[in-house]
């Protein structure tokens, strides 16, 4: 999907009842389409590379792999989606760089400039290139362009996979998805859940987007989602500015002194204990983590918990009186977990909460600003508060 700077989009699951045939036949399609997106993605790393203006779409008129042209265009999409992405982060990351290091001011400015034109391999050789491309050698070899053969999701427009509407019957929508047959496409059920249902209505400002994406699984399922869009609202001009320090003995405390996820911990002790003894079992009869379809699904099932929760916990913070957001970048690490419990909680929890700050700061048009820890979390030496913290940042603790 072509996405649009005044628009946000939401991705929701949807239970996708097709027959072993048809699943079959979209199963088919991934390898077809990985090899798509590594060679979509091989003309556009050159042309970044060789300091070339990124194009905004690539030709695949005379490629073929037995994919059709209306294929060829949701593949080329979806790759460059995947650079545009990846640039975006090491922008970041570049100006993260940059603005730690000890270089002199006009260096910096050079590079700054250089950074938001993401014009790092830009032909020149004066100095500010050449560092600009050392820095990114550096970036490069931590974090390399995104590696297709991986991916197992396929996102299609709705020039191959049309979402239609049902005349009668047990299924009220069905997705017609073109395969690698030509002019033969599969009708496959959708099953629409509660949380899309509100937006199905013509009058909702959220509204459904002719646009799907299939997931292969490692099991060999298939998971459905559809896509919708909505406006992007304005920035919040009032409201209160909030500090927010999150952890793990309660999920999130604010700057006015409320405590919030006070459940988490506890929950995550009892399944912490669960774990360990799982891990024992399979360490026993010498069968891999990742190999078992148990330790697959509990890990699943911790992860959408602290998703949850997290996503809870931010919407009952984001209220209406909230104008800004000021969020200090903690994880989650907990001396009462062990080992594994507090890799799976970091990642779920860092990733839950990134995500449910963009999302509220691209649908609700709440400022959301990141700090240093170093400063969120250091304490009065007299009377052990964090006013004078807080107040680093224009923020006041409750009385």
């Amino acid at each position: 999907m072509a996405r649009k700077d005044d628009k946000i989009y939401r991705a929701y699951e949807v239970g996708f009842p097709a027959n072993a045939g048809k699943i079959d036949q979209l199963k088919r399609l991934m390898p077809v389409w990985r090899r798509g997106l590594r060679r979509t993605l091989n003309v556009l790393e050159h042309a970044l590379l060789s300091g070339e203006k990124m194009p905004r779409w690539v030709d695949a008129k005379t490629w073929d792999d037995g994919l059709s042209q209306r294929q060829w265009d949701s593949v080329t999409r979806q790759a460059k989606a995947m650079l545009d992405s990846w640039m975006s982060l090491r922008e970041a990351d570049f100006r993260r760089i940059v603005s730690h290091s000890s270089l002199t001011a006009d260096m910096k400015q050079a590079l700054y400039r250089i950074n938001l034109r993401h014009a790092w391999w830009e032909t020149g050789d004066d100095e500010a290139h050449r560092m600009a491309r050392r820095i990114m050698k550096h970036i490069r070899k931590r974090i390399p362009f995104p590696n297709p053969m991986h991916c197992r999701t396929m996102s299609m427009d709705g020039k191959i996979a049309s979402i239609q509407p049902s005349n009668g019957g047990e299924y009220y929508h069905w997705a017609r998805i073109s395969t690698l047959t030509r002019n033969k496409p599969i009708h496959a059920p959708l099953i629409i859940h509660a949380d899309l249902e509100p937006h199905l209505h013509p009058d909702d400002p959220e509204t459904l987007a002719n646009h799907l994406q299939l997931r292969v699984n490692e099991d060999g399922t298939l998971t459905a989602r559809l896509m919708t869009t909505q406006d992007k609202p304005p920035v919040r001009q009032t409201g209160d500015t909030i500090g927010l320090d999150w952890g793990m003995q309660s999920l999130f405390a604010t700057s006015t002194g409320r405590l919030y996820g006070l459940r988490l911990f506890a929950w995550l002790k009892q399944r912490d204990d669960e774990l360990l003894a799982l891990i024992r079992d399979l360490a026993r009869s010498n069968v891999r983590y990742k190999q078992s379809k148990r330790y697959r699904r509990f890990n699943k099932r911790i992860r959408d918990y602290v998703t949850n929760e997290v996503n809870r916990v931010l919407n009952l913070i984001a209220d209406d009186q909230v104008r800004e957001l000021v969020v200090e970048d903690l994880d989650f690490r907990h001396g009462g977990l062990s080992k594994h419990m507090n890799r799976l909680v970091t990642r779920a929890g860092r990733g839950a909460v990134r995500r449910k700050l963009r999302r509220l700061e691209s649908a609700t048009g709440i400022t959301v600003t990141p700090v240093n820890p170093a400063y969120t979390s250091q304490e009065c030496p007299s009377c052990g508060g964090s006013a004078r913290i807080l107040a680093h940042f224009g923020l006041r603790p409750a009385l």
